[in-house]
Protein backbone atom coordinates (compact mmCIF):
# COMPACT_ATOMS: atom_id res chain seq x y z
CA UNK A 1 0.00 0.00 0.00
CA UNK A 2 1.51 3.18 -1.24
CA UNK A 3 2.18 5.86 2.09
CA UNK A 4 -1.05 7.90 2.93
CA UNK A 5 -1.45 11.06 4.61
CA UNK A 6 -4.51 13.17 5.93
CA UNK A 7 -5.90 16.49 5.56
CA UNK A 8 -8.48 18.19 7.21
CA UNK A 9 -10.77 20.42 5.24
CA UNK A 10 -11.78 23.89 5.83
CA UNK A 11 -14.69 25.65 5.96
CA UNK A 12 -13.60 27.96 3.85
CA UNK A 13 -12.48 24.69 1.23
CA UNK A 14 -8.95 24.53 2.11
CA UNK A 15 -6.43 21.82 3.09
CA UNK A 16 -2.49 21.90 3.99
CA UNK A 17 -0.49 19.37 1.39
CA UNK A 18 1.66 17.80 3.22
CA UNK A 19 5.60 18.92 2.84
CA UNK A 20 6.70 16.07 1.28
CA UNK A 21 3.96 16.30 -1.36
CA UNK A 22 5.05 20.14 -1.50
CA UNK A 23 8.38 19.14 -2.20
CA UNK A 24 8.33 16.36 -4.41
CA UNK A 25 5.84 18.27 -6.70
CA UNK A 26 7.51 21.58 -6.51
CA UNK A 27 5.28 23.52 -4.97
CA UNK A 28 6.22 26.93 -3.43
CA UNK A 29 4.10 29.09 -1.56
CA UNK A 30 2.18 31.23 -3.40
CA UNK A 31 1.91 29.19 -6.02
CA UNK A 32 -1.28 28.96 -8.32
CA UNK A 33 -2.24 24.81 -8.73
CA UNK A 34 -4.18 23.24 -11.41
CA UNK A 35 -6.64 20.06 -10.26
CA UNK A 36 -7.25 17.77 -13.45
CA UNK A 37 -10.11 15.61 -13.16
CA UNK A 38 -10.07 12.29 -15.12
CA UNK A 39 -11.36 8.72 -15.16
CA UNK A 40 -7.68 7.85 -13.50
CA UNK A 41 -8.34 10.27 -10.37
CA UNK A 42 -7.31 14.34 -9.75
CA UNK A 43 -3.75 15.40 -11.04
CA UNK A 44 -2.20 18.47 -9.40
CA UNK A 45 0.03 20.60 -11.65
CA UNK A 46 1.30 23.87 -10.92
CA UNK A 47 0.61 26.84 -13.67
CA UNK A 48 4.68 26.43 -14.39
CA UNK A 49 4.49 23.03 -15.06
CA UNK A 50 1.32 23.52 -17.59
CA UNK A 51 2.95 25.93 -19.56
CA UNK A 52 6.29 23.84 -19.80
CA UNK A 53 4.27 20.85 -20.95
CA UNK A 54 2.34 22.90 -23.53
CA UNK A 55 5.05 24.91 -25.21
CA UNK A 56 5.67 24.07 -28.06
CA UNK A 57 2.49 21.54 -28.89
CA UNK A 58 1.55 24.28 -31.03
CA UNK A 59 2.74 25.00 -35.48
CA UNK A 60 3.10 29.30 -35.01
CA UNK A 61 4.77 32.03 -36.38
CA UNK A 62 4.58 34.01 -33.10
CA UNK A 63 7.82 33.85 -30.86
CA UNK A 64 7.51 32.05 -27.49
CA UNK A 65 7.21 34.91 -24.89
CA UNK A 66 7.49 32.79 -21.51
CA UNK A 67 5.73 36.11 -19.52
CA UNK A 68 2.89 36.30 -21.76
CA UNK A 69 2.18 32.28 -21.83
CA UNK A 70 1.90 32.00 -17.78
CA UNK A 71 -0.66 35.06 -18.01
CA UNK A 72 -2.59 33.57 -20.83
CA UNK A 73 -2.53 30.46 -19.10
CA UNK A 74 -3.44 32.24 -15.62
CA UNK A 75 -6.40 33.89 -17.59
CA UNK A 76 -8.12 31.76 -19.27
CA UNK A 77 -8.45 29.01 -16.05
CA UNK A 78 -9.81 31.85 -14.30
CA UNK A 79 -12.17 32.27 -17.06
CA UNK A 80 -12.92 28.66 -16.83
CA UNK A 81 -13.30 28.58 -13.17
CA UNK A 82 -15.68 31.61 -13.26
CA UNK A 83 -17.72 29.70 -16.10
CA UNK A 84 -17.99 26.44 -13.52
CA UNK A 85 -19.06 28.64 -10.17
CA UNK A 86 -22.46 29.82 -11.80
Amino acid sequence: MPNSHSSTLTTKGQATIPVFLRKKLGIKPGEKLIFIESDQGITIKTHSQLVRELAGSLKTNIKWNKKQAYKAVGEMLAQRDIRTQK
